[in-house]
């Protein structure tokens, strides 16, 4: 049996659900895995997912471990590109030119946030992201109770992401992950993001589903190119039956209905695998 702080916890945090998983042993095995609902209230506020939070804590199941919690893209994460400049920037002067870009895109709304710049050879464009101030220490407060170290805190779209790279085609191809409620998608150009595309989704699947396909219409070219790859629930892989310009890369994991359990799970089980 291994040693509880070698064993560590993925969480999920979206506005209306929780999902955890534990891991631990040497071949990092699933030791526990729960999804449950939080009470209905302003989707932003994270009072009543940190309190939903804490009572699951409260079970020694998910004690004295480490913590790699993502997060919902919406509502709590906003991204823009940034180009390289040429010139020999410092890291405070490149996170203040990500602040204007981010500003410059999403106003003053996420003036305030804490933003994180991601890792970019010398002449290639990076990746800023912009999350609540409040956000990481609320869910260390929650942790602690439980004896639980935070190692890291990531968005879903860059976590999902990860997960599927190298399934993907380094150049013009679109990955998108969907969520209860929104979509977040990026176009990929020599391997890297060149473009970030967010959007809220109505309660339409159907709908939505008939943008999505005209979404990939009209990314291609007129060669045929700019494959787009869904990352989604199973529900709506079949629903939407064929390829219809899609490839799904979703693994079916038994969801038969929108917000059914699922598709979070086999996000964190990828997350610490």
């Amino acid at each position: 049996m291994s040693r509880p702080w070698r064993d560590e916890v993925a969480i999920y945090l979206a506005p209306r659900r929780l999902a955890l998983v534990r891991r631990g042993g040497l071949r990092r095995r699933v030791l526990a895995a729960a999804e449950v609902p939080v009470p209905a209230g302003p989707a932003a506020d994270l009072g009543p997912l940190f309190t939903r939070l804490g009572e699951v804590l409260a079970d020694s199941t998910w004690h004295r471990a480490s913590v790699r919690a993502v997060v919902a893209d919406h509502p709590w994460a906003r991204y823009v590109v940034v180009p390289w400049l040429d010139s020999r920037l410092g890291a405070s002067a490149r996170l203040a030119h990500a602040r204007y870009l981010l500003g410059d895109t999403y106003g003053d709304a996420v003036a305030d946030w804490a933003v994180t710049l991601s890792e970019a050879p010398p002449g290639r464009s990076c990746v800023a992201c912009a999350m609540p101030p409040g956000l990481r220490s609320s869910l260390e407060d929650a942790l602690a109770p439980a004896e639980l170290a935070l190692l890291s805190l990531r968005p879903r779209l860059v976590v999902a992401f990860n997960a599927w790279r190298r399934h993907l085609p380094a150049n013009d191809a679109w990955f998108v992950s969907l969520d209860d409620g929104s979509l977040s998608a990026v176009h990929l150009r020599q391997g890297a993001w060149d473009r970030v595309h967010m959007a809220r989704l109505s309660p339409d699947w159907a709908l939505e589903l008939e943008r999505l396909q005209a979404f990939a219409r009209l990314t291609r070219d007129a060669k045929g190119s700019g494959r787009m790859f869904v990352d989604g629930p199973a529900w709506m892989r079949r629903k939407v039956g064929g390829s219809n310009g899609l490839e799904w890369l979703t693994e079916g994991e038994g969801d038969e209905e929108p917000g059914t359990p699922g598709g979070e799970l086999a996000l964190l089980r990828r997350v610490n695998a």
